[in-house]
């Protein structure tokens, strides 16, 4: 389907954002009604594509040349596997024709896809990520709408939210990178030919090929989502329910090593992978923000190159979080870069475009599988896409280097200012008759990745002429090359490097040594483990030591020898561990017009008193649980009983209305991970909220302190209700004053702006 071309859009997409007040304290206001944003003093947005050229955008992905992929929502909010077998959504290819940063033109490169939770545009295709498969999408006849569409891999798992499949996302390494997460069981066959079974998280690694299948690390965490790179090859991924340890933790960012083992703690899809020891720390605490795509930038015309920009779902915002070494990790210091005043704006993705400018895009208030934050949904409340840039920027010539001769591409172009003439650069170059000008290029770092990506002996020789480069980044990604490639011939240079004193580099080392599997490497990685270590060298040298396998060798007593040989046990257990049941969906419910109607008119009651509520009084009345018995069920801060969900920071996710709907209708709006369970064993039934499953046993709670272990093997179903555990009282329970007041403290319980680096 052809979109009418738009030759002139409303003054409000093209002209520089409309300022609505002078800068404060280093932020400007800048209105694109109905949202006022607020952005750094300096900096100027445009909507640069809103509704017919883009309806509910969630990712995107620019091609070589410039033309933007856009994954776009039909409005569906069925569960997936509902999609699944109904697919709706699409991909969009938008284009500026006339270079002004807006696009004018949108035409539909594919339809009828399941839910799409990821884009990448590579060697002439388009993958898109849509549980559970990773689908490749050619136009073989240059018309710009895809007529070849092939299964790139199959996840062979799709859960109710749809979280089995985010990505894919290319690596300066090359190898396609996507994360699995829920917990429903997956069987693959890697690329060392073992069959690998998990209900775990992952991230996983392949060739484009589809070839050398891996996994890069495993987690507890339902939903890791989005992914971003350094330039030496480090990864950091974004996601949801990552720390649950404390009052306002959940969702944040993390650094993700090689073999690292992540949060939440989660102990029945956990249990059957080696573990290097106590899951690796999160690099920044978000609390629920629901982060979604993440980008690191290359170019440095917006002063960002080095940082990582996150779209923050339910918090409205782009958090900016910049990244200071620590140790053989980072340290973050998190802040919010961009931020709209309207709850319907919902950031799905940012990326980088090639002039340094960033490209948000708002999905709008379709969105409601499995998030309460939106579960009324709106998909009439459509979304856009915005650039963030500087006040009157240079507009680089060339961008994308299109007025080059890339059929005769030159070793000197990986010096080129541009960096997307660099990547593609990379690419191109990639081929036995440049390495020995790769081997002397100006521009290390590119001439390093440009090397990788060449297979065989010639390229693997090379590379290890740049371990000792002089740099400190040339060199890690030199590690990681010689460890993706398991180069053999590396590992007395490796074993240097891992004595060398940089934290960062050792733990590189350790992780290149530990692939590469040579038992002569075992008595260095004692010795580097035998220090005060942070938690990310300590797991890079244990993990190896279990990699390499001579356990039987190590010392008895050395705590690291303990720990893998723990490992090597959990490895050769055989017996088969009961499989949670598969827990069904709650029955759809036909709405009850006249009770709709009546609930409605209630609440709009309500909401008139709002505002007059009184925090003051709501907070008195919060602490008193005799009262408004809030704390005998729910967190906030330092206080109460951890039972419902975590309220600490309710203000910055869910609006006046939402807190006044949840109160008086519980069972309206229940959060994720606190609905109602019924288990049916050969007993009879039970019901309560999910505390946590083991390896074999489910712990249900029907109200604070009232656990009930119920082995796994003796449930026979299971199934979620429509109905909270919160009970409708507070209608009456409490005046209607009282619950504007209640309203009133709790909107005001809102997340901090930044947060602290590490804890």
């Amino acid at each position: 389907m052809l979109h009418r071309k738009v030759p002139l859009l409303p003054a409000c997409l093209i002209l520089p954002a409309l300022l609505a007040g002078s800068q404060l304290c280093g932020v400007e206001k800048v209105t694109f009604a109905p949202h006022t944003f607020t952005i750094p003093a300096g900096y100027a947005l445009k909507r640069v594509a809103a509704p017919p050229l883009v309806e509910r955008p969630i990712h995107m992905c620019f091609d070589d040349e410039g033309a933007l992929y856009v994954t776009d929502s039909s409005g569906n909010t069925d569960k997936a596997p509902a999609q699944l077998k109904d697919p709706k959504h699409r991909v969009l290819r938008l284009v500026d024709r006339d270079g002004d940063g807006v696009f004018d033109d949108s035409t539909v490169f594919a339809e009828h896809l399941p839910f799409p939770e990821g884009i990448l545009v590579h060697a002439g295709a388009v993958y898109v990520g849509a549980p559970p498969h990773i689908w490749k999408l050619r136009d073989t006849d240059g018309d710009h709408v895809a007529d070849e569409r092939t299964v790139w891999f199959d996840g062979g798992s799709i859960g109710s939210c749809g979280n089995d499949m985010h990505g894919p996302y290319l690596g300066p390494d090359g190898y396609f990178h996507w994360c699995k997460g829920a917990f429903e069981p997956q069987s693959h066959v890697l690329g060392n030919g073992r069959t690998f079974k998990s209900s775990a998280s992952h991230i996983y690694r392949a060739r484009p090929d589809g070839s050398d299948l891996e996994v890069v690390i495993t987690g507890g965490m339902d939903n890791p989502v989005g992914l971003a790179f350094n330039e030496t090859g480090e990864r950091f991924l974004s996601g949801t329910f990552f720390d649950l340890s404390g009052p306002g933790k959940r969702d944040g960012i993390l650094h993700a090593v090689y073999g690292g083992m992540y949060g939440k703690k989660h102990e029945r899809v956990l249990s059957p992978h080696p573990a290097s020891g106590g899951l690796l720390p999160i690099l920044a605490q978000m609390g629920p923000a629901a982060p979604s795509g993440i980008v690191m930038p290359k170019n440095d015309a917006l002063g960002l190159r080095g940082d990582l920009l996150c779209a923050n779902f339910n918090l409205r915002r782009i958090s900016r979080h910049r990244l200071t070494r620590d140790g053989s990790t980072y340290s973050a210091d998190t802040s919010s870069f961009l931020e709209s005043d309207q709850s319907d704006f919902h950031p799905t993705d940012v990326i980088e475009d090639a002039d340094g400018s960033l490209l948000v895009a708002d999905t709008g208030s379709w969105y409601m599988i499995c998030c309460p934050t939106s579960k009324v949904a709106k998909p009439h409340v459509l979304g856009a896409l915005y650039r963030l840039q500087k006040e009157d920027p240079v507009a680089p010539k060339d961008p994308r280097g299109l007025e080059l001769d890339w059929t005769q591409p030159s070793v000197a172009w990986l010096s080129d200012a541009r960096p997307e003439v660099v990547k593609r650069a990379i690419g191109v170059l990639a081929n036995e008759d440049n390495i020995d000008d790769l081997r002397s290029a100006k521009a290390r770092l590119p001439a390093l990745w440009t090397l990788h990506r060449i297979p065989g002996g010639p390229a693997r020789k090379a590379v290890r002429t740049f371990l000792n480069d002089e740099r400190s980044d040339v060199r890690a990604a030199a590690l990681h090359s010689v460890g993706l490639w398991r180069d053999p011939a590396a590992v007395e240079v490796l074993i240097g490097l891992l004595a060398g004193g940089d934290a960062p580099q050792s733990r590189l080392a350790a992780m290149a040594l530990g692939r590469i599997g040579d038992r002569r490497a075992v008595a260095a990685l004692l010795e580097a483990g035998s220090g005060d270590l942070d938690a990310f060298l300590r797991h890079a040298v244990i993990y190896a030591l279990y990699e390499i396998g001579d356990s039987g060798n190590l010392p008895a007593d050395n705590p690291l020898g303990k720990q893998v040989r723990l490992m090597h046990e959990v490895d050769q257990r055989n017996a088969p561990q009961p499989a949670l049941p598969k827990i069904e969906p709650a029955d759809v419910v036909e709405p009850d017009q006249e009770q709709w109607t009546l609930q409605k008119t209630r609440l709009d009651h309500l909401a008139a008193l709002l505002p007059k509520g009184d925090s003051g009084r709501g907070r008195k009345l919060f602490h008193n649980a005799a009262k408004s018995l809030c704390l005998t069920c729910h967190v906030l801060g330092d206080q109460g009983v951890k039972f419902g969900p975590d309220l600490t920071g309710i203000g910055s996710i869910r609006s006046e209305r939402d807190l006044l709907e949840a109160i008086v209708y519980p069972s309206s709006s229940i959060a994720r991970s606190y609905e109602l369970v019924t288990v049916r064993t050969h007993k009879g039934e039970t019901g309560g909220l999910i505390l946590r499953d083991t390896v074999d046993q489910v712990i249900l709670a029907s109200a604070p302190g009232a656990e009930q272990a119920i082995p796994i093997r003796e449930i026979k179903s299971a199934k979620y209700a429509n109905v909270s555990l919160m009970p409708r009282v507070f209608d009456g329970l409490l005046t209607p004053e009282e619950i504007a007041d209640l309203v009133a403290y709790l909107k005001q319980e809102k997340l901090p702006a930044t947060a602290p680096a590490k804890e």
